[in-house]
């Protein structure tokens, strides 16, 4: 995870040498990326705390691999203490929701702790080339999350209610996840304020097993339930 040859270390430091730069890091030459969206967030979970680092691409796309990176064959980020952290490329459509994904984005582990505050650089390579710098400020934030959460087939769909966290507000969502074993996962928006919510028609097969939870995301994060297991 924490891995950079040396003459990309020489490149990176004098790159970031160059303080009076364009928006976003971009060098001379490089392309306005502007729907290119770094991000580090909290993970406030209730097995412990945790971080997220991820790179998106905008909705400006009709293709899923039409952007930017889809090309790049590698993402770094550098963490205020120097640590490096290597991202996974993460495409995809929720057969469900119809949800689009284009991002690369690591979890770290249960119990890690919030990221650090200060600025967090994403290094965009193609090869040994970097292609992209991006600069994120961080400044740790949490909100609690759902309890109480109880769940119960209706036909076929899914029902489920939870107590909302404090400090639940306009501008956050909640998603219901379902995550059967062996399939993929099968999830659902729903608004700030809900309480509860259904999945209407889940194609899962009588007896299908696995688990299932609700989060809530907010600015600078997501806040996951325990994990229920479920038998349909």
């Amino acid at each position: 995870m924490k891995r950079l040859l040396l003459s990309r270390l020489l490149m990176l430091a004098a790159l970031f040498a160059c303080g009076d730069g364009p928006p976003w890091g971009l060098g001379p030459g490089q392309p306005n990326l502007g729907s290119v969206w770094p991000q580090v967030w909290s993970q406030n979970a209730f097995d412990g705390q945790s971080y997220e680092f991820k790179t998106n691409c905008g909705t400006d796309h009709i293709e899923l691999e039409t952007c930017f990176l889809w090309d790049v064959t590698e993402v770094i980020v550098e963490a205020p203490d120097g640590d490096l952290f290597e991202l996974e490329k993460d495409f995809n459509i929720n057969g469900y929701s119809g949800e689009v994904t284009r991002r690369w984005v690591l979890y770290g582990p249960v119990g890690a702790g919030l990221p650090e505050a200060g600025e967090y650089r994403f290094l965009y390579y193609r090869g040994e080339e970097l292609a992209l710098t991006q600069v994120v400020a961080y400044q740790p934030e949490t909100v609690g999350f759902p309890t109480d959460v109880v769940w119960v087939r209706e036909g076929d769909d899914l029902v489920v209610s939870w107590t909302p966290p404090a400090g639940a507000s306009p501008g956050m969502h909640y998603k219901v996840l379902m995550f059967p074993d062996g399939g993929s996962v099968i999830s659902l928006i729903f608004d700030w304020d809900a309480s509860h919510a259904r999945l209407s028609d889940v194609p899962l097969p009588d007896g299908a097993t696995g688990t299932l939870n609700v989060a809530i995301f907010f600015d600078g994060g997501f806040s996951p339930s325990r994990y229920l297991p479920f038998t349909w």
